[in-house]
């Protein structure tokens, strides 16, 4: 009796798991390290804001970016963009006096936030990596899962 017992037991809690799992979202790339032109690049964080528009909203996204070179290198929020669904690709918010930028010595870090305005019902988006100054020929993105507000 004691086997049949552990043998229903484990069936109870394995179906549980299985059950659980279910209602959970789709993982995303939030925290997910790129490397790419020396630079190791981590979306660290995203939440999403009101816009002043009312078909819009804001994803501010924040950024950590190692310059593992032997040069410095720059690095800001112009570099990136945000692809919707409909393959529409969504520059930094200009409007925003808080995205960041700078030149990052070798060997340092450089942490900030990057604003984008994308239209609202959004529930996934890509985050691309796209610098101006550099021509790269490998492409980087992070799949987002949009959280709520």
């Amino acid at each position: 009796m004691k086997n049949s017992t552990r043998w229903l037991v484990v069936c109870v809690l394995s179906l549980a798991l299985i059950v659980a799992g279910c209602g959970k979202a789709e993982s995303d790339d939030i925290g997910k390290t790129r490397a790419v032109n020396g630079l190791e690049i981590t979306l660290t964080n995203v939440e999403m804001q009101d816009s002043n528009n009312d078909d819009k909203q804001i994803a501010k996204i924040d950024f950590s970016i190692k310059n593992t070179g032997k040069e410095e290198s720059g690095a800001g929020a112009g570099d990136f963009s945000i692809q919707t669904k409909d393959e529409k690709k969504h520059p930094v918010y200009g409007l925003n006096a808080n995205n960041f930028g700078d030149v990052i010595p070798a060997g340092k870090m450089l942490k900030g936030s990057g604003y984008y305005e994308i239209p609202t019902g959004q529930k996934a988006f890509t985050v691309l990596y796209e610098p101006y100054a550099t021509a790269t020929t490998e492409r980087i993105a992070w799949k987002v899962n949009v959280p709520t507000k």
